[in-house]
């Protein structure tokens, strides 16, 4: 039998590797071989190299990126150039057939204006005080006939007047709006634009594909009910134009000083304060003092007191 011995002095230490490379790191250098210069020069060119080029592309410089974007949007501004060019004899059909619709609609002159707005009133329970037309202005589509008017209605045939304005045949459109209360009636005063030349929205040609929409869009509107709101009227207080009960409103305290005076009422539908002028369903506030404030309603007046309800 034989015995092999290994000596641990030729056996290789593990961090000899080591302690030669961080000597040979160490070298000054001039102490540098041409194979390790070279070497480091081209990591050192291959780095600036490559941190150039990624700051060159990060900022565009090139104009690279702005380039691609302005060819996208030119590619985007053509496809649209091109469909509207695609859709011209489309619009071409609906501005002739718009035309001729707007010749048969032309009106000769202030007084078939006047013919067909005097008769939307009368359908629609407007009694006219005043229709004046004034002089024409503009050319072509702009062409317009101003209209005054001037009538009294209530808040329900007022708002199916306007509405009424929509179903004409040619474009009327109201401005100058005013309306307030007089009695038991609302004044209305208005300028009324008439454009000859163009249908109004109701009559407007639509194409196929608009008129299906509107139809759908109608039968929606079917189920829905609107409701308008008369600012005008006193809340639940005399439909029949009757005043209101003297045991539904009283006087409840007033507040005077030199110069003017506010009253304190309990009606039906909760506390109200009131001046001189105030109208109260049919009835007016006509004037506040010391014994308590006078309504009127025509000739007829009753005056509240905080302690009783008195009638003349």
């Amino acid at each position: 039998m034989s015995t092999s011995f290994l000596d641990a002095g030729n056996a290789a230490h593990p961090s000899a590797g080591f302690s030669r490379w961080i000597k040979q790191a160490r070298l000054p250098l001039e102490a540098w071989s041409l194979r390790r210069r070279v070497l480091v020069a081209a990591l050192l060119t291959a780095l600036v190299f490559g941190l150039g080029a990624y700051a060159w592309c990060t900022a565009d410089l090139s104009g690279l990126d702005a380039s691609r974007a302005a060819l996208a949007s030119s590619t985007a501004r053509l496809a649209d150039a091109q469909h509207a060019v695609a859709q011209l004899p489309s619009l071409r059909r609906e501005a002739g057939a718009l035309t001729a619709t707007a010749s048969a609609a032309v009106t000769s002159g202030s007084a078939d204006d006047v013919r067909i707005v005097s008769e939307l009133a009368t359908q629609n329970g407007v009694a006219l005080l005043g229709l004046e037309p004034g002089t024409a202005s503009g050319e072509g589509a702009e062409r317009m006939r101003p209209l005054r008017l001037t009538a009294r209605t209530d808040f329900v045939h007022l708002m199916a007047f306007f509405h009424g304005l929509a179903q004409l045949p040619v474009l009327i459109v109201p401005v100058d709006v005013t309306v307030k209360q007089d009695g038991n009636a609302l004044a209305m005063s208005a300028t009324l634009h008439v454009f000859d030349a163009l249908p109004s929205a109701r009559r407007a040609g639509l194409s196929d594909t608009a008129s299906a929409s509107l139809h759908v869009d109608d039968a929606n509107d079917e189920d829905e009910e609107v409701v308008f709101f008369d600012p005008f009227a006193w809340p639940q207080m005399s439909a029949a134009g009757s005043p209101i009960d003297a045991a539904q409103l009283r006087l409840v305290g007033m507040l005077r000083d030199r110069t003017r005076a506010l009253a304190l009422l309990d009606t039906p539908d909760g506390a109200t304060t009131v001046v001189t002028g105030h109208q109260l369903g049919v009835e007016r506030v006509m004037r506040l003092d010391a014994d308590g404030i006078t309504l009127a309603n025509g000739s007829a007046t009753r005056t509240l007191t905080l302690m009783s309800t008195e009638a003349s």
